[in-house]
């Protein structure tokens, strides 16, 4: 597998603990469970990895996170 996929499948456990977080408090606000493939779920894990997370998981995940 070649450095760039590797690097990525690396973020994965991190991508879903933030969608796991936020299907969690969106079920919160609407008082009932909440599918990760909702709209509003896909809508907010992509402005939390745009806004800033991504960078700080590419970081970290490169090994240069280390102390952050």
């Amino acid at each position: 597998m070649d450095p760039e996929s590797e690097f990525i499948r690396s973020e994965i456990p991190d991508v879903k603990s933030i969608v796991e977080t936020e299907c969690w408090l969106e079920g919160e606000r609407r008082g009932a469970p909440v599918d990760a493939r909702d709209q509003t779920i896909r809508e907010r894990v992509a402005q939390i990895i745009l806004g800033g997370a991504g960078a700080y998981l590419r970081k970290k995940h490169s090994g240069q996170g280390h102390g952050a």
